[in-house]
């Protein structure tokens, strides 16, 4: 009974062995899997050390970001009053420290009043460390103190600032988040017709990579592209590429044990491709991370474990080379597109695996969230590659031939 149950896991470990030393061979796929994505890293590493756009990095200090703010609230346009903006999508949180009572209505809940106006939805907190938390756990996108003599200050014509703390790591929120504090602070300035009282919002920017901002965002998207996308191209050709498996399927093998083994064969590579990945990327860029490296590796395996299923689904429902081809150059640019890294894509962000790998790689080397204070997006990966390898062994079965 025991040789019968060993069986299987035998047969497993011999096409995983068999499809390693398929990868090996194949020099392209080792080009692609591990040299390209190192070229990338090195691309991002030399436009980041010759150009300009240092000065856009985390480096710059927040009285700087505040006046280049500030310059700006001229060429924006008020908003009109009458039209309901609250499409945004933003939730903001209020800390109101101002006790001053110098006006003849409180000016702190006026400007409350406005946030209101332009954001989806306000949270008011009494002390800076609850919205802090919320912040770091994501429930809201930005939170905002207005400080103590805000009232007294503006009373009397003195410019005041108001702190805006926002997510370093929420690449395109920032824009959204500024957007919205400096609209509501002019129409609170022009429903007054203050030309010298100023209120200048003043950008503080919470869980900020160490070692640069451009690098450690990009540079993580980067990574996660490589690792999901790099595996899944070579993994789209491991079934209909595979001739020696027409030998192999005569024998009691079946084609759950297929999809396992190959699976299995392309974490392996995945996980070699990850060692060099992060490295790279750590190194490249002097990064300070606020998690372990084997944290990232792990997370970057669950990525190639992904891109590995998605790939075989790939060759498991393509019936020639070209087919796989043309699915994965679909699954290519929907998943760019769907990525959230460039635009909001709403609830799909919580689903696709690349989405849920480079919010994990940020939460965890950033924001030093541990592998189980965030087990929920792992469960998502583990349970989207086993949906796959699922889908993809049911298609499997029912192919007459290989292509």
């Amino acid at each position: 009974m025991a040789e019968v149950l060993t069986k299987p896991s035998r047969r497993i470990r011999n096409m995983v062995a068999k499809e390693l030393r398929l990868i090996i061979k194949d020099k392209v796929a080792i080009i692609l899997i591990f040299l390209l994505p190192a070229a990338l890293i090195g691309m991002l590493w030399y436009v980041t050390e010759t150009s300009s756009m240092g000065d856009m990095q985390m480096g710059r200090g927040i009285e700087e970001v505040g006046e280049d703010l500030n310059l700006n609230m001229t060429a924006i346009n008020p908003i009109d009053l009458n039209e309901t903006t609250t499409d945004v999508g933003l939730i903001l949180g209020i800390v109101d420290l101002d006790t001053t009572e110098t006006f003849e209505y409180d000016l702190s809940e006026n400007l409350t009043a406005y946030f209101e106006l332009i954001a989806d939805e306000i949270i008011i907190y009494d002390n800076t460390a609850d919205a802090y938390r919320d912040l770091y756990e994501a429930d809201i996108d930005a939170y905002i103190v207005i400080p103590d003599g805000f009232e007294a200050n503006l009373t009397i014509n003195e410019p005041t600032y108001i702190e805006v703390h926002y997510d370093g790591n929420d690449f395109l929120g920032a824009a959204t988040i500024q957007g919205v504090v400096q609209g509501a602070t002019i129409m609170f300035r022009v429903s007054k017709l203050w030309i010298r009282s100023e209120v200048f919002p003043g950008m503080i920017i919470e869980f900020a990579p160490g070692g640069g901002f451009l690098e450690a965002i990009f540079g993580g998207f980067i990574v996660i592209f490589s690792s999901y996308l790099g595996i899944a191209m070579t993994s789209a050709q491991s079934i209909v590429g595979d001739t020696p498996l027409r030998r192999m399927l005569l024998t009691p093998t079946n084609r759950l044990e297929v999809i396992v083994a190959k699976v299995i064969g392309y974490v392996i590579i995945g996980f070699l491709q990850s060692l060099l990945l992060v490295t790279l990327w750590v190194l490249a860029f002097s990064l300070e991370l606020n998690t372990s490296f084997i944290s990232l590796v792990i997370i970057m395996s669950l990525s190639a474990l992904t891109g590995s299923a998605t790939g075989i689904l790939i060759s498991a429902i393509a019936s020639t080379r070209l087919q796989a081809n043309q699915m994965f150059l679909f699954v290519l640019f929907a998943t760019l597109i769907l990525s959230g890294f460039f635009i909001d894509v709403g609830a799909l962000n919580d689903i696709l695996p690349m989405n849920q790998g480079l919010r994990l790689l940020v939460d965890t080397a950033f924001k030093g969230l541990t592998l189980m204070q965030v087990y929920d997006r792992i469960l998502v990966l583990v349970g989207f590659s086993v949906f796959a390898m699922l889908a993809a062994s049911f298609i499997f079965a029912r192919k007459p031939t290989l292509g």
